[in-house]
């Protein structure tokens, strides 16, 4: 079975974070999809911190970047972490997240798992993205996708590779 993992870029260490989050077309046939890649440089708006009592961490990111392909963009991101939830030891957690793309065409709605692994060099977060077509609108509405995401805490950069398939294309 296929485990599903939503990535964060809004995690305590990741304030100002620079994140990447690219969508570029590729030669691909419609059947494989088209390629997802753009960049985003990101800052934290709001944290609700209730790690204390409930182990959870809220964070509302904003950011502006460019996906190609589509010009440029902003973003708004809702992070909840749990850190109660311990997915590879001590000082991990896991985080479910929705990101909101805006674009020229429309917008493009991306939700998100992942899990926060402390490493040698720094924690990593490592996860999934499924594109939401049906909260999607303009050019994305009714798309589809998905793929995985790592980003290196350490350096507060963030990589979103997979596919998204536009409803009203040959994609």
């Amino acid at each position: 079975m296929r485990k599903k993992i939503f990535l964060t870029l809004g995690t305590p260490v990741l304030f100002g974070l620079v994140g990447t989050f690219a969508l570029q077309t590729s030669s691909a046939s419609a059947a494989d999809g088209n390629w997802l890649q753009a960049n985003f440089i990101e800052t934290t708006q709001q944290v609700t911190n209730r790690v204390g009592d409930l182990g959870v961490l809220q964070i509302i990111n904003t950011g502006t970047g460019t996906v190609q392909g589509f010009g440029s963009a902003t973003m708004v991101i809702g992070i909840t972490q749990d850190h109660d939830v311990t997915p590879c030891g001590p000082g991990s957690w896991t985080n479910a997240a929705v990101r909101r793309i805006t674009l020229a065409q429309g917008v493009l709605v991306v939700e998100e798992l992942a899990d926060a692994c402390p490493t040698p060099s720094g924690t990593i977060i490592s996860g999934t993205f499924q594109v939401d077509g049906l909260s999607s609108s303009g050019a994305f509405a009714g798309a589809w996708g998905s793929g995985h995401v790592t980003i290196d805490v350490a350096t507060t950069t963030s990589f979103l590779i997979g596919n998204l398939h536009l409803r009203n294309s040959d994609n």
